[in-house]
């Protein structure tokens, strides 16, 4: 089965370095630049309210980019919309492209004057698609040498909140992303 709606959380190396308001203004001049490989950028959404919600929201036509608390960790969140890959491997390279250039645009950003950092050694994938990746073991199983292939074979996999109605959630421990 392939699997086109993943997304990717990068956690912050420093997440008290910055607050949630301060990506407003970097993720509007993103939209006015379209600085954002590939991606329509489209609009902006505040959901810094939300305890352990989305943060600050920057929509783009073939997915979704946010400063995600949830668990009350302070990350950087890509959530593919379109799909735009054909096999479930393009379309988790494709997902973490996209999470580390915004990553990377983050880190490099001028008005944050270089205290955001994103860790490139642990990440989460998630299957934003219940249906098509329900939270099981087999389907754990089925993803595993797909997420072997793109983060290494040494790299450590757990799932999270395995067999709950929770979206299928894999914590990635790897060297080097």
């Amino acid at each position: 089965m392939e699997f086109s709606r993943l997304g990717i959380k990068i956690f912050a190396a420093n997440a008290d370095a910055v607050r949630a308001k301060d990506f407003v203004p970097i993720f509007h001049s993103w939209i006015q630049k379209q600085c954002v490989e590939n991606h329509q950028l489209i609009d902006v959404h505040d959901y810094s309210h939300i305890h352990h919600g989305p943060g600050i929201l920057l929509v783009a036509h073939e997915g979704n980019f946010s400063t995600d608390m949830e668990d009350g960790k302070l990350g950087l969140a890509y959530f593919r919309k379109q799909p735009a890959e054909s096999t479930t491997e393009d379309a988790l390279r494709a997902s973490l492209n996209s999470a580390l250039l915004a990553a990377s645009l983050l880190e490099a950003e001028p008005s944050l004057g270089g205290r955001l950092r994103f860790r490139r050694d642990e990440l989460v994938v998630i299957a934003n698609d219940r249906l098509l990746a329900a939270n099981t073991a087999p389907v754990f199983d089925e993803l595993k040498p797909t997420l072997g292939k793109v983060f290494g074979t040494k790299a450590n996999l757990v799932q999270v909140n395995a067999g709950t109605k929770e979206r299928l959630t894999i914590r990635v421990q790897a060297p080097a992303l």
